[in-house]
């Protein structure tokens, strides 16, 4: 049996996204603040769901992509991710839950 294929997360551009990728979080427009269209995490992407989406004035999706990747080298991208937030949020007051819930989803970004 092969091992998994190691896939990355990318915020991409819908320009940039084809059919046949799959969408690592859900794409939700809203128009509004009305829901107007809502593809679940996981789903392939088919020419009709990205005319939809640009149907819809979707800019941006977040879906995954091969990460060619070996575990040394994420390992050291992850460590230099880590240290750059570390730097940025230097004096904040992490104890604050809304600064350590902001610094989590930045590293969590940082690291994709």
């Amino acid at each position: 049996m092969a091992a998994p294929r190691r896939t990355r997360e990318h915020f991409l551009h819908l320009e940039r996204v084809a059919a046949g990728m799959t969408l690592s979080t859900p794409a939700s427009v809203a128009e509004r603040g009305v829901l107007t269209m809502e593809l679940p995490a996981g789903h392939i992407l088919t020419e009709e769901n990205l005319d939809q989406l640009r149907a819809h004035h979707a800019e941006y999706v977040f879906v995954h992509l091969p990460d060619p990747r070996g575990d040394e080298q994420v390992a050291v991208d992850a460590a230099q991710a880590a240290r750059r937030v570390l730097d940025i949020f230097q004096g904040a007051d992490l104890t604050n839950p809304h600064m350590a819930a902001f610094f989590d989803q930045v590293l969590r970004y940082r690291s994709l």
